[in-house]
């Protein structure tokens, strides 16, 4: 860190100016995944054990309310295709959401910021979150011998969208709780409907019309239907808008950054 550090005396150009906040992005990424995994095989394995228990529990919850897949796929398939991006935005919550707590002896360095930290966490868990999905993938594969993927790249930025949405929601609130540390509870509370809400077990396209209007408010719903609409080959999404999500990714970063311009100066 002092390397980059010293940079700050100086007044960099652009391409500087992006080596140089690369260069700590890089360093705290790397300091994340020592911290996570090394000497640690639990922390390693629970990344991936983690989402296994959550497929189970859909699933279980399928079989146990009768509830039958709307789309032409297989039970594990269909809960892969909203489940998934889901646990992306989760998991880039929970890791940015600690940033200022991780940050915080690492701020002494005039070149590292905070913003650093939510960047750095945000990248670890958007390649673990492409990690997990092909482990899940293949061992539907091999247990269940299904597997589908319609339109990779449409999969992947429905994939990316769900965890920039999760980045811009946990900056504003590691922004707010620096206000006040009530929004920290807020944070959690607004999270907890988010699981039923946002299509994970139903698809936006058997909503009935007057229903629709109340869910389609929800970004993360438009991001996994664009996820959902690349994974299964039988469905096409009728809402899927990116531009709404890209919208509220930078509604949400935009305030942040208001929020912490007001209360430092």
């Amino acid at each position: 860190m002092s390397r980059l550090a010293a940079r700050a005396h100086g007044s960099p150009g652009v391409g500087e100016w992006l080596i140089a906040n690369g260069d700590v992005v890089a360093a705290l990424i790397r300091r994340d995944m020592a911290a996570r995994f090394a000497g640690n095989f639990l922390g390693f394995g629970w990344t991936y054990v983690a989402p296994l228990v959550w497929l189970a529990a859909t699933y279980f919850a399928f079989w146990f309310f009768g509830r039958t897949v709307p789309v032409y796929t297989d039970t594990v398939t269909f809960i892969i295709s909203g489940l998934m991006p889901y646990m992306a935005f989760r998991y880039v919550v929970n890791s940015a959401s600690r940033a200022n707590s991780v940050m915080r002896r690492l701020l002494i360095f005039p070149t590292v910021k905070l913003e650093h930290g939510v960047i750095a966490a945000t990248l670890v868990e958007w390649v673990n979150s492409f990690v997990v999905v092909g482990v899940v993938m293949v061992v539907n594969l091999l247990v269940f011998g299904n597997g589908e993927i319609d339109d990779p790249l449409t999969w992947f930025w429905g994939m990316t969208l769900s965890c920039g949405l999760g980045a811009a929601y946990a900056y504003l609130f590691v922004a707010l709780t620096e206000v006040s540390p009530g929004f920290r509870s807020l944070a959690i509370v607004l999270l907890r409907p988010a699981f039923f809400v946002s299509g994970v077990f139903f698809t936006a396209n058997e909503l009935p019309d007057r229903v629709l209007p109340f869910f389609i408010w929800n970004p993360l719903l438009h991001a996994i239907e664009i996820a959902r609409d690349g994974m299964l080959f039988h469905y096409e999404a009728r809402v899927a808008s990116s531009l709404y999500p890209l919208t509220w990714i930078a509604a949400m970063t935009a305030l942040a950054v208001a929020i912490r311009l007001w209360k430092r100066g």
